[in-house]
């Protein structure tokens, strides 16, 4: 518990920032979904900002790269197939 005013992270559910599933973001986004892929790909040399967890346009940039370099479909969306090829998926 906090102090009312105490400025806080939420990093995600009890099941992680995926827990309700995967949405499709878009710039402009916010979410600990988007603060996940920011650190995975920050870890694959594809993401040289500060991870804040907001689409914002240095983002699309590394988005489209890292799309390009991977043979995908190119469009600022982050798309299962973006998730699938940076190796995040869904358990049961």
């Amino acid at each position: 518990m906090v102090k009312t005013g105490t400025p806080v992270t939420i990093w995600g559910g009890i099941f992680g920032p995926f827990g309700n599933g995967f949405r499709i973001l878009k710039p402009g986004y916010r979410g600990s979904d988007v603060y996940e892929l920011q650190k995975r790909m920050k870890r694959l040399g594809y993401y040289p900002l500060y991870i804040d967890g907001i689409y914002g346009d240095g983002m699309k940039r590394y988005v489209i790269k890292f799309r390009k370099d991977r043979g995908l479909r190119i469009t600022h969306n982050i798309d299962y197939e973006f998730y699938k090829t940076l190796g995040i998926e869904l358990i049961e």
